[in-house]
């Protein structure tokens, strides 16, 4: 078909349903009425929005009311056991999830008094651990490399990101059963809502492209004497099991002993309560 002609079928069609859209079409600019009763004054009309923030609940009456509501997707819930409370460095108060102009965060629950924060790995409620310099420069620009942590486990990258992108995996010390050459690194795929799937792969990727969705474990077969094992994580249970060819050893894996309650803070100006000694503190 000649490009002018299936040109021709594309937009005089377009053009008719431009022209409906802008009659019939509801702008969320101007506001999507809900039937709901804002929660603020209660007189006006819940409209939704959206800005460069994303999408919300404001009220017709403003700017004589400025309610708004957040409805912003949440972030996923924790799997993986109970959720782990984040603690303030500076005053020892449980931070919690805020949301901002440039995204989720966490802050201290004793704001305005304390106004620490610290950001969260991306899609996650887990609050990232601060970079660690390593004694070794970026083969592309030569900036400090650093040790970071990303939503589907640490990385290594250099310190110019994003002027400099260099990147490189850290790897699990197992050898690729594959070409056994490269090493297994965790990775991971984005798949809607920040959530993901974790799997295990080879790190010299795209020349071996061997993957595991179990965790290999650096422990030797005690049936077959391979190299390594993996952890399955199932809905019946967690299992240990030999990925050999011909080798059907597994076993169901041992739940992890519970971890020992924190300690509570002190603050490094105030005397432990066990302590038998009250020192003053010099003013």
């Amino acid at each position: 078909m000649p490009w002018r002609q299936a040109v021709k079928e594309f937009w005089d069609p377009f053009l008719l349903d431009l022209d409906k859209a802008q009659d019939e079409m509801l702008s969320y600019k101007a506001g999507i009425a809900t039937g709901l009763k804002c929660e603020k004054c209660g007189q006006g009309e819940l409209l939704e929005r959206i800005s460069r923030h994303g999408f919300f609940l404001g009220c017709n009456r403003y700017p004589d009311c400025d309610f708004i509501k957040d409805l912003s997707p949440e972030l996923p819930e924790e799997t993986s056991g109970e959720v782990k409370i984040e603690y303030c460095d500076n005053c020892g108060k449980e931070m919690a999830i805020k949301r901002g102009r440039f995204g989720v965060f966490l802050a201290c629950t004793g704001y305005p008094d304390c106004k620490t924060t610290r950001r969260l790995v991306s899609g996650t409620r887990t609050a990232r651990q601060p970079d660690v310099r390593l004694d070794e420069k970026c083969p592309l620009d030569e900036g400090q490399l650093l040790r970071r942590q990303g939503r589907f486990g640490d990385f290594i990258g250099c310190e110019n990101y994003p002027k400099c992108k260099y990147t490189r995996p850290i790897t699990l010390g197992i050898k690729c059963p594959k070409c056994g050459e490269g090493e297994f690194v965790r990775r991971g795929t984005a798949k809607g809502r920040g959530r993901g799937r974790i799997f295990y792969g080879c790190s010299r990727y795209p020349d071996c492209d061997y993957t595991s969705p179990h965790e290999p474990l650096n422990e030797p077969c005690p049936k077959c004497g391979a190299p390594f094992i993996v952890e399955k994580r199932t809905k019946a249970g967690n299992f240990r099991s030999c990925v050999k060819e011909g080798c059907d050893w597994e076993i169901e894996a041992l739940p992890e002993p519970a971890a020992a309650p924190a300690a509570p803070f002190v603050h490094p100006q105030e005397p432990r309560a066990d302590s038998t000694l009250a020192v003053p503190v010099k003013s």
